[in-house]
Order: C-alpha cells, then sequence, then structure tokens
C-alpha cells in the first residue's frame, strides 16, 4: 500500500494535487460529476496535466478495457484480493500459536497451507515487480511466474509429504527447540 501511494504521489504529485489525484479515479467521478474527475479551472497547468493523465491512462488501458465501469471491476477484483492477503496473514498470527498449543495433523496441515499460500504471494508478487516484459521481455516474465507457482507447488507438497510421512511441522519445530 505503501508502495502504491509513494509511486502515485512521486509520478503526479507536481502536476496533479492530492485531490485531483483521488477524484480522477474513474470510479469515484460520479464525486464530481464529470468524467475522469476533471474540474473546470483557470490554472492552465492543471487541467493540462489532467488532460495528459487522462488520455495517458486511456492509452494504457484503452485495449484491456472497454469502459469505467470495466476498470473498476478490475480495480475492485485485485482490492479483494489484496483483502484476501491480509486476512491470510492476519489469519496466520492465530494459527501458528493455535498450531503449538493443539497440535494435530488438522492443525499442522492448516499451518502448511496457509504459511505457503502466503510466501506464494509474497514472492509472486515480487517477480511481477522485477521481471516485468518490458524489461526482461514477455518469455522470462512468464517463466518467472511459472517458476513461482511450480516452487509454491512444491514446498505444499513437501510440506503435506512431512506431516503425513514424519512427525509433522509443529513437533520438528518443538524437537528442534529442545536441542
Amino acid at each position: 500500500m505503501a508502495a502504491v501511494v509513494s509511486a502515485a504521489l512521486r509520478n503526479y504529485s507536481k502536476a496533479v494535487g492530492v485531490n485531483r489525484l483521488l477524484l480522477s479515479n474513474p470510479c469515484l467521478s460520479s464525486l464530481t460529476g464529470r468524467p475522469g474527475g476533471i474540474q473546470q479551472s483557470t490554472d492552465y497547468r492543471s487541467n493540462r496535466a489532467a488532460l495528459y493523465r487522462d488520455a495517458r491512462s486511456f492509452s494504457l488501458t484503452a485495449k484491456a478495457l472497454t469502459g469505467p465501469e470495466q476498470s473498476c471491476q478490475v480495480a475492485n477484483d485485485h482490492t479483494r484480493l489484496w483483502t484476501l492477503e491480509r486476512g491470510v496473514s492476519l489469519a496466520l498470527a492465530g494459527i501458528i500459536p493455535a498450531a503449538f498449543i493443539f497440535p494435530s495433523p488438522i492443525m499442522d496441515n492448516l499451518l502448511a497451507f496457509s504459511v505457503t499460500l502466503h510466501a506464494h504471494w509474497g514472492i509472486e508478487t515480487i517477480v511481477v515487480d522485477y521481471l516485468r516484459p518490458k524489461i526482461v521481455g514477455a518469455t522470462v516474465a512468464k517463466m518467472g511466474v511459472v517458476l513461482v507457482y511450480l516452487i509454491s507447488a512444491f514446498t505444499l507438497g513437501g510440506l503435506f509429504y512431512f506431516n503425513y510421512s514424519d512427525v509433522g511441522i509443529v513437533n520438528a519445530v518443538k524437537m528442534l527447540w529442545k536441542l
């Protein structure tokens, strides 16, 4: 979240005010009464920056999106994923102690799944952010994401196998603590 806000403010803070940045969201354009959030202003620079921003965002999203409603839906999907990621992170704060207080195969598998899912989303975000198709090429970017999925599947399978055929994650950690 901080990175998104930082990037947005870094790119637009000089040319566009914060209020204009917030109101330029097509999902919030109903608040301004004008498409794209452009307000009538006598300031030439702010109008020019707003028109440039809207033209630039239109050219970047015109191929993928057909209208403001669809862009709102896409943003809403990312919001749901972000909320789910935060929910899993918050749930880990309860699952980890619960797994040690109530050790069982079910808790071991729940711990393995939630830790792997949390790590997968984190590593996938890093790969998507740093292996951009414009920089490394589309093939390398896709191979990076596929590699993340393979590593996550292998990790989850290995942890499930360890829980099934050996002492389990929690008991293994307890055995390490006894050393």
